[in-house]
């Protein structure tokens, strides 16, 4: 027991919840509060380069973006620019997004792009190609002779094999132009990466080239061409225009843009300065084109794969042995990323979180809530978000109660049309719908003003460890206990195999605190831990010498390390465990003195048992400290 005391002593500490201070959506101002004219005071911790990157996963990087738009199955995504638009590409495609292929793929090497026009490093580049593509220029170097033929100065490495004449080239570029024209109209999102500041152009009609010429094909001619480094202003407007041709060919119609940095260093220099100079120069100034065209534009997003990438707190393990390339482990980590934060995952399904609940759980948030939860208490501009599975009847009277005179609003996971952790992305945790069958009843809930989020259960810990192990079903008069209860086997130490298997379960809920960290923008957030069932009802359902073997409290040991691992880089989202040395048996159940006394096969407690939970959220909110 003193173990276990120690543990949630720890896990309590584990989690700090925001400081004061609203993180707003684009469009409203923020509005940290500040103490003794400090500015940095209320500020989240993604703000801070201890908490934010020092103490942070560089896996996870919780609040390192924010999307303006989700990308859905429905879009049309065209992908261009450098290699993380390839990245995008194929990530995409495997998970069935639409990212269509629209030219020839006779004697192309890959599908990287929606085109096969390879990678386009400059922004000038692009514009170029839009250009051509509306008839608008025409390039004055055609094609570079190589053994067996010619190939495309702008497709240099996109073929097999070389075209046997420049009359075969001219058609496969004329296909070419068309396919461009044909993904530019269709488009919903244009994916751009920018990679290079340094190219290489051809006088005569200032034509950018991907590659210098004599690197691959061609021959350079320092007559012919030239050297080029764009500059911060060139860049900007260039990008301005390619998304003004793009406009234009599609007759107006808009559409979205999602723009990244290419975090790979350049192979080499024509500039005249060292090489990682050269680099950190390249992609400072595409950065900073990036973040300010995002900045004017409401239809353009910039993802941070860049950051992700070349994040110190990574230690450069992102990067190969040459310090280049980018490991294929991290390039996954970073698609892991943006699929979290930037794709559209929502279904319509009934909602699945951890540890929703069964019939008889219903029954009990219908007897709590008796029809009516959309406010409570006092009136207040900011009320009290809470939200739960069946354990919320046990908490509702506590929150109703906060000492700061709050309205408390209440939104039931077991009633609602789809898990609201699936819809986070675009609810943001603040709109909940009800089923059909029970809109006599409740009324939706919308809590657009709540600054505090309390969630009460949901697998958390308590009857979400029983549950890991199987379904936990509701009784009915007469039952056997055994048989609407899995078997969780009785054990005697915390092995590693234990702690293993709970991770399942554990992992879920991280996910979910990082949704939560991602999407949402409470300056509060407390996860309370589901209540151990009583010793009663767990002799009921579990049988006395699983009781009396005291195995839970091994078990409940094991959950608590797999959960602190899990949320080792979690910062907003404060656990809140509940003491059980107050509340438990030795057996590790909690005294019967505080069961619900519904059902003997009830696994829920009453009001008094939350006293010890709420009263760490009063305090954490009073004093801004867990």
């Amino acid at each position: 027991m003193k173990d276990i005391r120690a543990l949630n002593r720890l896990l309590r500490r584990f989690q700090k919840p925001a400081e004061p201070g609203r993180k707003e959506t684009k469009g409203r101002a923020e509005t940290p509060h500040h103490k003794d004219g400090n500015p940095y005071t209320g500020l989240s911790p993604d703000r801070f380069w201890r908490t934010g990157v020092q103490q942070s996963d560089p896996a996870n990087m919780p609040g390192i973006h924010t999307p303006k738009f989700l990308i859905t199955r429905q879009d049309t995504i065209v992908t261009m620019g450098s290699c993380f638009a390839q990245h995008i590409a194929n990530w995409l495609r495997d998970r069935d997004f639409n990212v269509p292929f629209y030219d020839s793929v006779d004697n192309i090497r890959a599908k990287s792009f929606s085109a096969n026009y390879g990678n386009i490093y400059t922004v000038k580049q692009a514009l170029q190609l839009v250009q051509e593509a509306r008839s608008a220029r025409v390039p004055s170097e055609a094609a570079w002779s190589v053994d067996g033929g010619v190939i495309d100065p702008l497709r240099p490495a996109q073929f097999e094999a070389p075209f046997q004449n420049e009359s075969a080239l001219r058609s496969a570029r004329a296909t070419h132009l068309k396919a461009v024209l044909a993904a530019l109209n269709d488009l919903d999102v244009l994916v751009f990466t920018l990679g290079l500041t340094e190219a290489w152009r051809v006088k005569s009609c200032g034509t950018v080239l991907p590659v210098a010429p004599g690197v691959i094909a061609g021959q350079f001619d320092q007559n012919a061409h030239e050297f080029v480094n764009f500059r911060y202003d060139e860049i900007l407007t260039d990008l301005r225009a390619l998304c003004a041709e793009i406009r234009d060919l599609r007759g107006g119609r808009e559409f979205r843009m999602v723009l990244t940095v290419s975090p790979v260093p350049l192979t080499a220099t024509a500039a005249p300065q060292h090489v990682l100079c050269a680099s950190t120069y390249s992609k400072s100034v595409l950065r900073a084109v990036a973040g300010d065209f995002c900045e004017d534009h409401d239809d353009a997003d910039y993802f941070p794969s860049f950051e992700l990438v070349t994040n110190p707190g990574a230690y450069s393990a992102n990067f190969e042995d040459n310090l280049r390339s980018v490991r294929p482990a991290s390039v996954a980590s970073v698609m892991t990323i943006f699929e979290r934060l930037c794709l559209e995952g929502e279904s319509d399904t009934p909602a699945t979180s951890a540890g929703i609940g069964d019939v008889d759980c219903e029954e009990a948030l219908l007897d709590a809530f008796a029809g009516n939860t959309r406010t409570a208490g006092r009136p207040n501009t900011t009320p009290l978000l809470v939200v739960g599975n069946s354990h919320l009847g046990g908490a509702r009277d506590h929150a109703l109660a906060n000492p700061f005179g709050q309205t408390a609003q209440f939104a039931m996971l077991n009633f609602l049309r789809t898990d609201p952790f699936a819809k986070i992305k675009t609810t943001r945790f603040r709109t909940f719908k009800y089923r059909d069958n029970v809109r006599d009843q409740f009324a939706d809930v919308v809590a657009d003003e709540a600054r505090t989020l309390i969630i009460v259960g949901c697998g958390l810990m308590g009857d979400g460890i029983i549950r890991a192990h199987g379904d936990l079903r509701a009784g009915f008069p007469g039952c056997n206990g055994r048989k609407i209860s899995p078997n969780v086997p009785i054990v005697h130490e915390v092995s590693a195999n234990l702690i293993k298997f709970y991770d399942s379960a554990t992992r879920q809920i991280a996910q979910n605190i990082r949704k939560l960290e991602d999407f949402c923008d409470f300056e509060h957030v407390f996860w309370i831990a589901a209540p151990d069932m009583c010793e009663a009802t767990a002799r009921f359902r579990l049988g006395d010498e699983f009781v009396e073997s005291g195995s839970l409290v091994h078990h409940r040991e094991a959950y608590a390390r797999s959960l602190r691992a899990a949320l080792k880089s979690s910062n907003r989202v404060q656990v809140v465990c509940h003491p059980t040395q107050e509340l438990c048996e030795a057996s590790g159940f909690s005294k019967d003195k505080f069961a619900a006394h519904r059902h003997p096969w009830d696994v829920h407690c009453n009001t008094a048992y939350f006293d010890n939970a709420f009263d760490q959220v009063w305090t954490a909110l009073r004093t801004g400290a867990p």
